[in-house]
């Protein structure tokens, strides 16, 4: 069994990984998602003298039009997740990662309206209960939620070859592998933009205008991984619970 899972960890990761950067070369429209708003938000923060000094990068962190571009650059990131995902689900699976008809809605949006709204209300109880309590409801509705992340995926890559139920009360083992994943796709490319950042400060134009145009790719890069991982881990156990059903 330790064996088995094992070999699993290493055929995910070693997938999300050849997936991630392959996604760069074969799905570019997924990963522009994000690499133009991002690249977008570099000029207007370097037209707006953030990489000047450390003190300009403080004084214009806070700029309304770099947040305006900063919460297109998020959406787009967010989209550009989904769309790999389903880009590597389609390319083996059949179908068109671009139509939308191919979704089933009816699975991905519950799925995602449960993941991200029954934590919501716990939210609200930050600073009128105990610290205590607050952060172990927090972290227990957290976690309550997780198996809907499998959900959501399912109606994204429009795969019903596994019950709603089935879904939900079996996909616990596999919450480990995904959070693996993710963690090993999003860390590094993450850990290396916030470099650039850093070293931008202070050097002449031309080498910021380089050094942001590779951290635009670096976040696509860092997009196509985590949509990879997203796809590795959700097929993992789409094929195991298949093989016990």
């Amino acid at each position: 069994m330790l064996k088995r899972a094992a070999l699993t960890l290493w055929h995910a990761l070693t997938g999300t990984f050849r997936r991630g950067f392959a996604a760069l070369l074969l799905a570019p429209l997924t990963v522009a998602l994000v690499v133009i708003p991002e690249f977008a938000q570099h000029v207007v923060e370097i037209q707006g003298g953030m990489f000047d000094s450390r003190a300009a990068g403080h004084a214009f962190a806070n700029d309304p039009q770099r947040w305006a571009f900063g919460y297109v650059k998020l959406t787009g990131l967010a989209l550009a997740f989904l769309a790999t995902a389903r880009f590597w689900w389609t390319r083996e699976n059949g179908g068109r990662w671009w139509r939308l008809d191919e979704i089933a809605w009816d699975r991905f949006i519950p799925g995602l309206l449960l993941f991200l709204g029954l934590p919501a209300p716990v939210a609200l109880l930050d600073g009128r209960i105990d610290p205590v309590l607050f952060e172990t409801a927090k972290w227990t509705v957290t976690l309550l939620t997780l198996p809907f992340v499998f959900l959501t995926l399912a109606g994204l890559f429009g795969d019903r070859t596994i019950s709603i139920r089935g879904m939900v009360t079996r996909s616990w083992p596999w919450l480990p592998l995904l959070i693996v994943l993710l963690v090993a796709a999003f860390a590094p490319p993450q850990l290396l933009h916030g470099l650039l950042h850093k070293w931008s400060i202070g050097q002449p134009k031309a080498l910021v205008w380089a050094l942001m145009t590779l951290d635009s790719l670096v976040v696509g890069l860092l997009a196509s991984l985590t949509g990879a991982a997203f796809h590795a881990g959700y097929s993992a156990m789409a094929a195991r619970l298949r093989i016990e059903s």
